[in-house]
């Protein structure tokens, strides 16, 4: 691989690093949060909606601005608004000035997330989009331990954390830029991005697989992030485990999830796209399995494991297929779409499922992962239809 496509894929894995890192800082610093701005628990309802609102709006509008602006300034505007958002974060003086900046680093981060998965999916291929979205994992994983290391080690204030995040995405910005003519879409059949012919959002919603592929993200948005957050009230409030045990079962499925993305992205290499998402979707629809039915305690974790190690490649190889899927014309639009529809499916039916456990019963979430991790399924085999039937059509009228 030359300099010129070694150079951008590894300033791209050390963005979603520091993204990760960003995205998982709340996690700790909300306790300490609370008492700076004198705001309660539930005060979270309120800045984890803004905190998504900018990101999805920011990824359904990512395919236009693209078309409009080119993917590398698209690019340099989203880790502007991401770093000084992040430093805003550490900055703002009061809980709804807090709320604002929430919005304003998402819009950020949502630009950023769609911005490098139509860079990763026109440029390289599914190995390296499993490694992008492990380094999102890694970055996750390092979180706490930045808060933890200037709120006890240290003993600073949270805000630390969002500085040293915010300078380091601010300087990723400033490399991105320096090198700008490096970072370009290149379509399968076409080298010069430039010249490609980019549909409007509209056109590209007219077409039956864009949204069949948005319903499947949709539902696998719903799937991997609701059973992070709703594994910890199934073990403890319906099969009574103890916090600290469900509190590493939930650890576990992260992990499991961020090393499959990186063993995925080497068996890319080996095995076929079509064969690599087989094994996982049945993966992750034994492991649901497995969780619902609950032999035992040692093979329902193994469930949980298998959850995670399944869903772990599905949303980079689907995400690095979209070009050859949808057509490069659409192919920006759809992965902006499909990023963000990801993201609503997994704070929606993650909500869903919290109201079943609310009147249904804590039980209800095994049910309900098993549902989700079946649906995508058979949404998957619909895709693969459709994709059968357009191949036709083409060769019909080739």
């Amino acid at each position: 691989m030359s300099l010129t496509k070694t150079f951008p894929i590894l300033v791209a894995y050390l963005v979603f690093i520091v993204i990760g890192i960003a995205s998982g800082l709340l996690n700790i610093a909300w306790t300490y949060m609370q008492a700076t701005f004198g705001v309660s628990h539930d005060s979270l309802a309120a800045l984890a909606p803004a905190a998504m609102l900018g990101g999805l709006v920011a990824a359904f509008l990512n395919g236009a601005l693209i078309g409009r602006f080119s993917l590398g300034a698209v690019l340099v505007g989203g880790m502007a608004f991401a770093g000084f958002g992040l430093l805003g974060y550490a900055l703002a003086p009061v809980w709804l000035l807090l709320l604002a900046v929430a919005i304003f680093t998402s819009v950020g981060k949502g630009t950023i997330d769609a911005g490098l998965n139509n860079f990763v999916g026109s440029n390289y291929g599914t190995s390296e989009m499993n490694w992008l979205h492990a380094c999102w994992g890694i970055g996750l994983t390092i979180a706490p331990a930045v808060v933890t290391f200037f709120v006890l080690d240290q003993g600073g204030a949270w805000q630390s954390s969002y500085i040293v995040a915010g300078v380091a995405v601010l300087l990723l910005g400033g490399v991105i830029l320096l090198t700008l003519p490096l970072w370009k879409l290149q379509g399968s059949e076409h080298r010069d991005s430039q010249k490609i012919k980019r549909q409007p959002l509209s056109e590209s919603l007219r077409r039956p697989i864009v949204i069949v592929g948005l319903l499947f993200f949709f539902v696998y948005g719903g799937i991997e992030i609701g059973t992070g957050q709703l594994a910890n009230t199934l073990l403890t409030e319906a099969r009574a485990l103890p916090q600290e045990v469900a509190s590493s079962w939930v650890s576990a499925y992260w992990g499991s999830f961020t090393i499959g993305r990186i063993l995925m992205g080497l068996l890319a290499m080996r095995l076929g796209d079509r064969l690599l998402l087989t094994i996982c979707f049945a993966c992750s629809l034994a492991g649901a399995a497995l969780l619902f039915l609950n032999p035992n305690e040692a093979l329902s974790f193994v469930g949980m494991l298998g959850i995670g190690f399944g869903l772990a490649a599905i949303f980079p190889i689907l995400i690095s297929q979209t070009y050859a899927r949808v057509g490069v014309e659409h192919a920006a639009n759809a992965i902006g779409f499909q990023v963000g529809f990801a993201a609503l499916g997994g704070a929606a039916l993650s909500g869903l499922g919290g109201i079943f456990a609310e009147h249904v019963g804590a039980e209800s979430i095994s049910l309900f992962i098993l549902i989700g991790a079946a649906l995508s399924v058979i949404i998957y085999v619909l895709m693969l239809r459709f994709e059968a039937r357009m191949s036709c059509e083409k060769r019909g009228a080739s």
